[in-house]
């Protein structure tokens, strides 16, 4: 080989070149391609993934608060409710009448209404229309604290508590004052509720737990509430009676619980058959369900033995190119048919069934 020859293979040619500056950037780009769809597939499967345990978790949290409606201690009875109950009320008397209503339902008639809240105190607060989404019921759980005071407890000044035997029970508040074996919440005044062997009966902190669904995540209104400034990501919450560490007071302060859920329905089981009294439990009914009502009466409400859940949850952000297509059947006592959005959020429909254990307990017949 000449030293000519040689020399004419030390570099490219400008064809040469260009075709591996092509290839490069058929490289560049199917690389690019690669990498930017499996980031969107990763992130879909983010929000879905994210979407399912939001579903599931805020129909845990409602089962676990429906199992334990009514629960007050060792209390076992309670008297048929004689007028319905405000929900945000902070009234001692109140509060003890409320308890004959351990599951209270304000049913929205449709999708494109709200709760009618007006016989109670909560729409100049936290469940005024502005907080709450359309379509969506709001359904209020009474009960005490599964765990019982011990003698030498502090309760907390101001809180409410429920002191309960077998057969009857009271709403006390707390003083900064430690229990005795015979005082009430207040750690002074002697007890009136006492149990068969003659000393008091248990005390547990009284809750009262408003479940709603409001229009936005994040409100900037007071306590929370949703503005028109506000995101528009619909959010499970909850009001529980508590002291406002803002206040120290006495109130029902706002608890967001769930985002991305749009709808929560609840029907309930009603136990109203046979209609006379039986005499092992002193009470109509025998604990199985007769019927379901999405809108319960005040007389249901007393006879409640079950609950149907219904949770529509959707993707918090939108899916670019998705759109939702699906109705989806929310109720079957009184069917209401969400039509096809047709926007870019995926959703899905959550449904659960569940024995309100201390409301249908105290009907069924021991064998």
């Amino acid at each position: 080989m000449t030293a000519h020859s040689k020399r004419t293979q030390l570099g490219l040619s400008l064809i040469e070149l260009m075709i591996a500056l092509a290839l490069g950037l058929v490289l560049i780009v199917g690389l690019g391609n690669v990498y930017v769809n499996s980031s969107r597939a990763s992130k879909e499967l983010q929000k879905a993934g994210q979407q399912i345990e939001n579903g599931r978790y805020a129909l845990e949290v409602l089962t676990n608060e429906l199992r334990h409606a009514g629960f007050f201690g060792a209390l076992g009875v309670f008297a048929a409710p004689a007028a319905a109950s405000d929900p945000c009320t902070t009234n001692e008397a109140a509060l003890q009448e409320s308890m004959n209503l351990p599951l209270q339902v304000f049913r929205a008639a449709n999708l494109a209404s709200r709760p009618d809240l007006s016989t109670t105190t909560c729409t100049a607060g936290l469940l005024a229309n502005a907080n709450l989404a359309v379509g969506s019921d709001v359904v209020v759980i009474r009960r005490a604290d599964t765990n019982a005071l011990a003698v030498g407890d502090t309760p907390v000044a101001g809180e409410v508590y429920v002191q309960a035997n077998s057969i009857e029970a009271d709403i006390q508040f707390g003083a900064n004052a430690a229990i005795t074996a015979a005082s009430m919440a207040d750690g002074v005044t002697a007890a009136t509720i006492r149990k068969m062997d003659g000393s008091a009966g248990t005390i547990r902190k009284f809750h009262v737990h408003v479940f709603f669904v409001a229009p936005c995540r994040a409100g900037s209104g007071a306590g929370g509430a949703c503005t028109n400034t506000d995101d528009t990501i619909p959010t499970l919450k909850m009001l529980s009676l508590e002291i406002n560490p803002a206040t120290a007071a006495l109130a029902i302060v706002q608890v967001p619980l769930v985002a991305g859920i749009e709808i929560f329905k609840l029907e309930l089981g009603i136990d109203d058959s046979p209609t006379d009294v039986n005499l092992l439990t002193g009470l109509p009914g025998d604990g199985i369900v007769d019927s379901y009502a999405a809108g319960p009466t005040l007389v249901q409400m007393g006879n409640g033995v079950s609950g149907r859940i219904f949770i529509l949850a959707r993707n918090t952000e939108p899916t670019p190119g998705h759109v939702d297509q699906k109705s989806y059947l929310l109720g079957s006592a009184t069917p209401l048919v969400m039509a096809a959005a047709n926007d870019a959020f995926k959703r899905h429909l959550f449904l659960g069934e569940v024995l309100l254990s201390n409301m249908g307990g105290r009907k069924e017949i021991p064998l």
